[in-house]
């Protein structure tokens, strides 16, 4: 059996648990019961008092129930965190319990050792298959995928990424996701899921859109008939410390959490705030006063009040010079947070620069991390108890209001929202203590604005509270820590706080056929299927947004006159990563873009949010064709300042490419392969470095060619454009792709154990059982055809492959779909026209790349096949997707699939390694096929 609570907890975080986290675990480990409350809706609790912790209780409460037997919580927990935040506090805690897991016996932590080793141990009884008895992975930011979460489906595993990545999976779309992964992880994320939204009243549209999926699961899952086992429906629990009014079952702090001094500390941690407005009336007497001509004054006028908000904004935080301190600054635009940067810096004298730190969620994610790990203003807004010896100060806008364990002394700030404004709050004085008491001071500009927004009408909303709460106040501001705001916001009206929380966007309806539509995944174009970036955040009046990356690779392929059908495979393969891109409002994006244009034309890559490709030139971009896209610009064209924020005025540079720039697990890397008279070389795109043999440790993924011989003969160099993967991530990514042969009667052993491992861990029952197992068994079968043999080089006579080190071109199966072939298979077999559940079973064996949702290519056709055979299963391929979606629901349907996708997953990776071909073989050239 797992330990107690406390003593688990103490084990994996270093600390006790306070009595919210005690009683949240007990409401996880009962839930389910008969009796008993279910999981809460969301979780209202102040800034500082750890929410991520909810992903430690989960974990418990599932180690507790698998050491019961009876396992109700959902296997998978998808952290979702908004897409402005920089450090992803959330995995640095995952990660530090996995760690613990995995070496109990280490030093630091010998003590927790036996009660590690018991909650470990019950975590790998859930598992398929051997290894870390939890999987994370994160969706976003400086770590790329490292696709654990899709391995093992019975395994524990946090997935963490943003709103973006996680709900454009959700809904079948996922970015950057070719056909075989958009229902592999719609399936993965929308199943057997629990889906937690921190900061949930920042973007409520998302709310509404996590509300309407689980609705329509529940909805699904009571009239399609799903056998019990397999109703896995997402739950969704909503975090915040400023949550809108709203319906649910809301878990809250109670009188008696309040008694644990941490909480104490916390929640009456002293923050005054104080105004500072805009003085009109001294500023136009001193402008008056200097007899500018009356058609002057005016103008003087406006331009001193546009600029004494950032003036003051930089001389408060300047005048904590006298105590060296860490001082955090908001404002609300990427443009006025540099000029405020700026100014400051002006104002502090030479080490300026060295003492102030800009963010904004404008920089790309490269310089964003580039800050967080290294830059040491921000590191002492990390560490309170870090030394100051003189004052620093970080300028920010939203990008650092929500996510980010900041804990300043003092703010100075603009006037926003006020939601934003008790965000930007929980970052001051964040841990409290009797000797810290941080000065808070709003800089206000209550300029009449010639036509209110919805927002500007909140903002002046704000303003009006804060006046009332401060009056009476005097000198002494008003106490804005969060039990005194919570008792404050108690006290105003729910109608004063509503107007004066950021305006609520409206969701599209989410409806039957848009859903219909998006599960059909394997129809790439479908006219009239929207993107998914409007149900993700709503029907904003903000412009949309453009994201921009910079790649060596563009020149290359666009010297090479590579059509948008190669553009698309490689930047499927060599995907677009976070790390790479900025993201701004089109309109800016479409205006920088175009003053780097207006000197030369720079021919640049197009890639919308299902990966389609397209050529286009800076000249030609407008808002239509770049909003909700990727603008993949050539190095050359330069475009980006030293901050990472877009700039056309900036040259080329090394590192504008920042493709392969990752942590340890990188896994990947471009390379130029020439074959010439003089033999064969490699030329590292990203650093020129050249070998005459292919790099080590990776496999080949992807090549392009550049440049073949010509017609006549004449003997030249052949060059192409390669990218390398580690087997791993290869194997994860497109299950054809291995090490080594593995001959297809070796194969289909291996998946139908991993097959049946994973359907007994998930606790499924018949006939869904054996409908998995046997669509594992026959999944391949379509592979014995002499085409496909061919194709994955096997010579005649000898036993069928399933899996090869290497593949001929795609074009050598003439469009042959082995699936397919399975399938015409199986729908011969006698036994399986007996069993209850063959639809299923064909549709699996159909769909185990992607195909069949709802169709197939008719040159996927077996030519072995009479024509009126291959037909009727072309058209029954249709007809059983909609019946089975129909029954087991659109999620439902795409998790069973996943199901025998992860087994094959699992069965590619055990083919043992094969000694590297000889150096200088001409038989390498061909690219590796991913179906």
């Amino acid at each position: 059996m797992v330990p107690d609570f406390d003593a688990a907890f103490e084990s994996l975080t270093g600390f006790s648990p306070m009595k919210w986290q005690r009683r949240l675990f007990h409401r996880f480990v009962e839930a389910g019961l008969p009796g008993k409350p279910d999981l809460p809706s969301a979780c209202d609790l102040p800034t500082g008092l750890g929410k991520t912790s909810i992903m430690v209780i989960w974990l418990l409460a599932l180690a507790q129930q698998a050491a019961s037997g009876n396992v109700r919580l959902p296997r998978r927990l998808v952290y979702i965190v908004n897409r402005r935040t920089v450090v992803d506090q959330a995995t640095a805690t995952v990660e530090e319990l996995r760690k613990r897991l995995l070496a109990p016996e280490t030093t630091e932590w010998q003590r927790h050792a036996h009660t590690l080793k018991a909650v470990a141990n019950a975590l790998r009884d859930l598992c398929a298959a051997d290894g870390n008895p939890l999987a994370v992975s994160t969706l976003r930011g400086e770590l790329a995928d490292n696709e654990e979460w899709k391995a093992d489906p019975a395994r524990p595993a946090v997935v963490i990424g943003t709103i973006d990545m996680i709900g454009s999976k959700l809904l079948f779309s996922g970015y950057g996701d070719g056909r075989y992964g958009r229902v592999h992880h719609a399936g993965l994320i929308g199943y057997d899921a629990l889906i937690v939204h921190d900061e949930a009243h920042l973007t409520p549209a998302f709310s509404d859109l996590l509300r309407a999926v689980a609705k329509e699961q529940a909805r699904e899952a009571n009239g399609g008939g799903q056998p019990d086992t397999v109703r896995r429906p997402i739950r969704v629990i909503e975090l915040s410390a400023t949550r809108r009014a709203g319906d649910g079952d809301v878990f809250r702090l109670e009188a008696e959490d309040e008694d644990d001094a941490i909480v104490q500390e916390r929640i009456t941690a002293i923050k005054r705030l104080y105004l500072r407005e805009v003085p009109r009336d001294r500023i136009s007497k001193e402008i008056k006063e200097k007899n500018f001509p009356k058609e002057k004054e005016a103008k003087e006028i406006e331009k001193r009040v546009a600029e004494w908000p950032r003036e003051e904004i930089a001389r408060c935080a300047a005048a904590h010079e006298t105590s060296p301190c860490r001082v955090l600054i908001y404002v609300r635009t990427p443009d006025e947070a540099q000029k405020v940067a700026s100014v400051l810096t002006r104002k502090l004298g030479p080490d300026g620069e060295r003492r102030v730190a800009l963010l904004t969620g404008t920089m790309r994610g490269h310089e964003r991390d580039k800050l967080v790990k290294d830059n040491p203003v921000f590191l002492k807004l990390l560490d309170s108890k870090a030394t100051v010896e003189q004052t620093v100060y970080l300028v920010s806008t939203s990008a650092g209001e929500v996510g980010i364990d900041l804990d300043a002394d003092h703010m100075v700030c603009d006037l926003t929202t006020l939601d934003a404004l008790i965000q930007r709050l929980g970052r001051v004085n964040r841990r409290g203590g009797s000797e810290r008491e941080a000065r808070i001071e709003l800089v206000v500009d209550t300029a009449p604005k010639k036509k209110a927004s919805d927002f500007d009408q909140a903002v002046d909303a704000t303003l009006c509270l804060l006046r009332k709460w401060l009056d009476g106040a005097g000198s002494e501001g008003v106490d804005v820590s969060p039990k005194n705001l919570r008792n404050l916001l108690d006290e105003t009206s729910s109608d004063d706080v509503r107007a004066a929380f950021s305006p609520r966007v409206s969701a599209p309806p989410l409806t039957d056929i848009l859903l219909d539509n998006w599960s059909l995944t394997s129809i790439d174009q479908m006219p009239g299927r929207p993107e998914v970036a409007p149900f993700l955040h709503g029907l904003t009046a903000d412009p949309p947004e453009t994201f921009v990356a910079w790649r060596h690779e563009v020149t290359l392929l666009r010297e090479a006159d590579v059509d948008e059908e190669t553009l698309r495979a490689w930047f499927g393969a060599c995907r677009i990563e976070a790390r790479e891109r900025l993201r701004d409002r089109y309109d800016r994006v479409e205006k920088a873009l175009k003053k780097l244009s207006s000197t030369r034309i720079v021919r640049v890559v197009v890639l919308d949010e299902r990966g389609n490709a397209s050529w286009s030139s800076l000249s030609e971009l407008s808002g239509a064709n770049v909003a909700y896209r990727t603008v993949v610009l050539p190095v050359e064209a330069g475009g980006l300042d030293e901050n990472g924020l877009l700039d056309p005025d900036s040259k080329s540079r090394p590192d504008l490419d920042v493709a392969e720039i990752e942590p340890v697990d990188c896994g990947r890397e471009r390379w130029i392969h020439r074959v010439g008279p003089e033999g064969e070389r490699f030329e590292r795109l990203i650093s020129g470095e050249i070998t005459d043999v292919p790099p080590s440790g990776l496999r080949e993924k992807v090549r392009i060619p550049l440049r073949q011989p010509e017609e006549n003969g004449e003997e030249i160099e052949t060059v192409d454009l390669v990218l390398y993967v580690s087997p791993a991530l290869s194997a994860l990514e497109n299950p054809e792709t291995t090490s080594a042969r593995q001959t297809l009667a070796e194969h289909t052993d291996s998946i139908v154990q991993h097959m049946t491992c994973i359907v007994d861990r998930l606790g499924l029952d018949e006939p869904v059982r054996g409908a998995l197992i046997t669509a594992a068994r026959w999944h391949d079968t379509g592979k014995d055809r002499p085409v496909w043999q061919r194709y994955a080089r096997n010579r005649a006579g000898t036993p069928p492959l399933a899996k090869s080190p290497r593949y001929l071109h795609p074009r050598w199966l003439g469009g042959y779909r082995h699936e397919f072939g399975s399938l015409l298979d199986a729908m011969n077999d006698e036994d399986l026209m007996k069993m209850a559940d063959r639809d299923l079973i064909l549709h699996l064996i159909a769909a185990h790349h992607g195909w069949a949702r709802p169709h197939f290519e008719a040159s996927a056709f077996d030519s072995s096949r009479r024509t009126a055979e291959n037909e009727r299963a072309f058209a029954e391929v249709v007809r059983r997707f909609g019946q089975l979606q129909q029954k087991y629901g659109r999620w439902g349907l795409a998790w069973l699939e996943s199901l025998v996708r992860c087994a094959d997953i699992a069965a590619s990776q055990q083919a043992t390694a094969l000694p590297r071909p000889i150096s200088g073989s001409r038989q390498r050239v061909p690219e590796e096929a991913k179906p």
